[in-house]
């Protein structure tokens, strides 16, 4: 799934206020997002998978 996709399917759902949860298929692996922060990123040098801090846009899932 893109950001653009779960975005999508998160504004159709019809309760805004609604606590979002990602769950790996490990019933003991859970992320509980309970907002995001504006962060400045780039592609770590030492692995593109994985951000630094840098001058791109982007957000922190917190």
């Amino acid at each position: 799934m893109t950001v653009k996709e779960l975005i999508i399917r998160l504004q159709a759902l019809p309760n805004q206020d609604a606590l979002v949860i990602f769950a790996s298929g490990n019933a003991n692996e859970w992320l509980v997002a309970t907002g995001i922060v504006e962060r400045g990123i780039s592609p770590s040098p030492a692995n593109p998978d994985f951000v630094v801090p840098g001058n791109d846009p982007g957000v922190e899932i917190i």
